[in-house]
């Protein structure tokens, strides 16, 4: 697909290899999950099997520095009064800023690939959402996309300059706070707010999403989950205690849930590390947030300036579908479907993400009149 035009990919013509791939991981993540419940024996056997498996995938990114880029830290305070932890980098630039909003279990560091490529071309902003990394957590009940989008605002505020434009880019859950921050905001859209990235995400109706299951176990699974969610949450003060336990297996399921066939063991076990230091009520309240929130965003605010949405066609958190959904609701945006990518498509595909958006940089300094 050619980075500059629009794209366009009719649900039918998804490439028979990614429907398999899809098929195929269910089955295996379904396998994964048994083995974690057996939890000895032969299960355990097959763990490591599979494990080794992973271990031995050819790995572009075998002993890359992951987290290791930093920036300016800047103290960010929600309007709730909870800490957020934000870094800059170029702050003394003032003609254009990026920000950028990472995926639910993740923090700053999953752009580490982006923000090694576009470093130069803008005030590059980074922060980590409540409850993940670096920020504190507030209270459980404020895990929700509305709250994401205020927090959002927050860092805006105190990292880019009152009269500097502004690039939003995010990821899963952090470009849901993007569309949602732009609804909330319609008229800082075109002026203070001149283009979005939106990576792999939904603007709504995720609490159908299967995951490839049969449909009645899809039903079912959407029918108790958000109850078992809120009790987790609940619980979440016991289960922070022993979740480091079965990591293997936890390394296994993101690579079968969030990644595509041939994902970086690296970048696989670095996302498990990220999910498994975020806090459980915000796993689970964000998690409940996203399935029960049925319109998320109507798009229709973002009309009139330079949105790109990017899609995976392995994505089966946030499928390929939803992509196409957002990017047909909002005129002239621009669509680039990845393939055989999933959902962590930064870290899987990170030269191809890091050429749309910095794309992207390239038209907002050209709309601007300003050099990159």
């Amino acid at each position: 697909m050619g980075r500059a035009a629009t794209t366009s990919l009719a649900l039918d013509e998804t490439p028979r290899r990614g429907r398999a791939a899809l098929r195929g991981g269910l089955r295996g993540l379904a396998a994964v999950t048994a083995l974690g419940a057996a939890g000895a024996g032969a299960g355990l056997a097959a763990q490591r099997r599979a494990m080794r498996r992973l271990q031995l995938r050819p790995d572009p990114h075998a002993g890359e520095p992951f987290g290791s880029l930093r920036g300016r830290p800047v103290p960010v305070r929600a309007d709730d009064g909870t800490r957020l932890y934000a870094e800059i980098d170029g702050d003394d630039r003032t003609d254009l800023a990026v920000v950028f909003c990472h995926g639910w279990t993740l923090t700053q560091d999953a752009w580490h690939f982006q923000r090694k490529a576009l470093r130069g071309l803008a005030r590059l902003v980074f922060w980590d959402h409540r409850g993940h990394g670096r920020s504190d957590g507030g209270a459980r009940d404020g895990y929700a996309i509305p709250r994401l989008a205020a927090d959002l605002g927050a860092v805006i505020d105190a990292t880019v300059p009152a009269d500097t434009p502004v690039v939003l880019i995010g990821h899963s859950m952090g470009a849901m706070a993007v569309m949602r921050y732009a609804d909330e905001n319609p008229g800082l859209v075109g002026s203070k707010i001149v283009a979005t990235g939106l990576v792999c995400t939904s603007s709504g109706g995720l609490g159908e999403v299967t995951l490839g299951m049969p449909a009645l176990a899809a039903r079912t699974l959407h029918r108790v989950l958000p109850r078992a969610l809120a009790a987790l949450g609940a619980g979440s003060g016991a289960i922070e205690k022993v979740r480091h336990l079965g990591r293997h297996a936890a390394v296994l399921i993101e690579d079968l849930i969030a990644f595509g066939p041939d994902a970086s063991p690296a970048a696989v076990a670095f996302a498990e590390q990220m999910m498994s230091e975020t806090r459980m009520d915000a796993f689970t309240s964000y998690l409940r947030s996203m399935i029960t929130t049925e319109t998320i965003s109507d798009c229709a605010s973002l009309t009139g300036i330079d949105n790109l949405v990017i899609g995976a066609e392995n994505d089966l958190l946030t499928p390929v579908e939803h992509s196409l959904g957002i990017a047909g609701r909002i005129p002239d945006a621009r669509l680039e479907v990845i393939p055989t990518a999933g959902h962590m498509a930064p870290l899987e595909r990170p030269s191809i993400v890091a050429d749309h958006l910095g794309d992207l940089i390239a038209r907002a300094h050209h709309a601007h009149g300003t050099a990159a």
